[in-house]
């Protein structure tokens, strides 16, 4: 396909994320929530940016890098969700029990099997588009095969997840054959997720440059996800599961930033200060919320109940800050930035034997020494430039 016909389709296919983006958010403003598990806020928060955000992302992937797939795994993530969420609620108002709800819950299955394995096939082909390596072609063709058998299975099955099969029913040893494919076919779905996740990991490992940047925005993106969704499973707080909402948003954005390589290389600067705050949060957390526990059961006779104790823990979480945020600083340096740490130490070193040393011809061999360890020239030499007299 020329440029041109591929600019063309790519702006058409970001055409049709957007109308099925914007029907989507109609349809959530209108029907109920179908349950409990999917409240209207996270539908929208998730389901509207991930479909206009991905369109557009696509057709940007598309006309300005041309070679790269995952401009068409970007409008897949759209398209899919979208669908997804219209269907979801056009059966919720039809009604399940009916024959066009039934029909209607077989399109979202359908749906959420062409997200999965789009969502498996985007781990696999970022950032550039290609697979790892040849080993990988093995697991793309089963990846490839997944999605039409499941759906064979689902339909013909006698036994599915939710229950008896609805559409037909076939008995007999084809139904019991039937039956141990689809567990068959639902074991395999882990397994390429997993395959999926295993080859980001390994893409990762042997990367370098540019490459190794743009799988580091994705893992950021990923950790911090995983973190506000665990974090909302343990504090059911309304404000950590919005966040955790929130969370979803960043994968557009990081797709952008790593496939375009706007400020590729912040990543690390980003890496480091979330650990190094993170951590110091975290341990703050746990001394106010220990010296709280202490100190309420240590002065119990004294206190009587007053406010001495949240005082007290305050002020000390307050003093301990700095000194756990350049202990963290320092430990984040030395694991993640060892060079940078290494010379650090080396100059600091070199430092405190600059106050102390008179002779000039030992000052001149600490200071090479020192340029020597930190930069690691070829060759290194000092001049000194004698005074006039």
């Amino acid at each position: 396909m020329s440029l041109t016909g591929q600019s063309a389709v790519a702006m058409a296919t970001a055409a049709l994320c957007v109308a099925l983006g914007l029907t989507a958010l109609g349809l959530i403003a209108t029907v109920p929530a179908p349950s409990e598990n999917a409240p209207q806020l996270a539908r929208v928060l998730v389901v509207v940016p991930w479909s206009l955000g991905f369109g557009l992302i696509g057709m940007l992937i598309l006309t300005r890098r041309s070679g790269n797939r995952i401009g068409w795994a970007a409008f897949g993530l759209a398209i899919s969700i979208a669908t997804t969420s219209i269907l979801t609620d056009l059966s919720t108002s039809f009604g399940r029990g009916t024959s066009l709800g039934l029909t209607l819950d077989l399109l979202v299955g359908i749906s959420w099997l062409v997200w999965l394995s789009v969502f498996c096939w985007f781990l696999l082909l970022f950032p550039n588009g290609h697979l790892p390596s040849r080993r990988w072609r093995p697991y793309g063709r089963v990846l490839a095969a997944w999605p039409p058998l499941y759906l064979i299975a689902v339909m013909l099955a006698p036994q599915t997840v939710t229950g008896p099969n609805r559409y037909v029913t076939i008995g007999g040893a084809i139904g019991e054959f039937l039956n141990l494919a689809f567990n068959v076919l639902n074991v395999l779905v882990v397994l390429l997720l997993v395959g999926a996740l295993v080859a980001a990991i390994a893409r990762f490992r042997h990367s370098r440059g540019g490459e190794r940047q743009q799988l580091k925005w994705l893992a950021y993106w990923a950790a911090l996800t995983v973190g506000a969704v665990v974090l909302s499973v343990v504090v059911p707080n309304p404000a950590i599961v919005l966040v955790s909402n929130l969370a979803f948003l960043g994968l557009p954005i990081t797709v952008a930033i790593a496939i375009f390589r706007y400020r590729l290389y912040d990543i690390d600067v980003l890496i480091k200060r979330t650990l190094v705050y993170g951590a110091t949060t975290a341990a703050i957390g746990a001394t106010f919320f220990l010296g709280i526990v202490a100190l309420q059961l240590a002065l119990r006779w004294l206190t009587s109940g007053s406010e001495l104790p949240v005082a007290a823990s305050t002020l000390t979480s307050f003093g301990l800050f700095q000194p756990i945020r350049r202990r963290v600083q320092r430990a984040v340096d030395h694991r993640f930035d060892r060079a940078r740490y290494d010379a650090t130490r080396t100059v600091d070193a070199f430092a405190d034997q600059l106050r102390d040393e008179v002779d000039l011809d030992a000052l001149r061999a600490q200071l090479l020494g020192a340029v020597s360890r930190t930069m690691s020239p070829a060759h290194s030499s000092l001049w000194l430039r004698e005074r006039a007299p």
